[in-house]
């Protein structure tokens, strides 16, 4: 039997694992510009073989696609703006329930700031939502103060430092427990 973390939103029979570095993800609009090393993911079965290897994978196809932020789809249901993905939120959580009640891991970084004056005006963020759904991760991407979604759907490449952050977050468990 698999044992899954208990607190795990996005538990499954499968779950991704890194498998080396992806391709560089860049990423503009708005008036800011960032360049961020990725890593490769693959799905893998929690349940393992006699040699400890999962008995299925599968290689997502990271399908990119752009849509207007008043009226896009992400992971097979439409939206009507941003804030239908982050419909109930917490203050200072990371978790939402998006307006079909899934839960969206919502992450965010502020555009770079050089001077006091970039500190004391600058408000713009460039924001990720990401969703888990029938086996694939979907990665809607928004740069304040743009008309575009980016979305990334049956995620392949994932920056380093989202997929750090779904790991500290155990969002599909520890990875001690997905061994069966």
């Amino acid at each position: 039997m698999t044992r899954v973390h208990p607190y795990a939103p996005w538990a499954g029979d499968m779950a991704p694992r890194e498998i080396g570095p992806g391709r560089r993800v860049e990423r503009s609009g708005g008036g800011g510009f960032s360049i961020s090393s990725s890593v490769r993911l693959e799905w893998a079965s929690r349940e393992k073989d006699a040699e400890g290897r999962p008995l299925r994978t599968r290689r997502p196809l990271g399908v990119k696609l752009f849509f207007p932020t008043v009226c896009f789809m992400a992971a097979g249901r439409p939206y009507l703006s941003l804030s239908m993905l982050a419909a109930r939120q917490e203050k200072d959580s990371p978790w939402a329930r998006d307006a079909y009640g899934r839960d969206v891991l919502v992450l965010r970084e502020r555009f770079p700031c050089f001077d006091s004056a970039d500190y004391r005006n600058e408000d713009r963020y460039f924001r990720w939502y990401l969703l888990y759904h029938n086996g694939k991760s979907t990665c809607v991407y928004h740069t304040d103060g743009t008309p575009i979604v980016t979305v990334t759907e049956d995620v392949r490449d994932l920056e380093d430092d989202l997929w750090r952050q779904i790991q500290e977050l155990e969002c599909f468990g520890p990875e001690d427990n997905m061994e069966a």
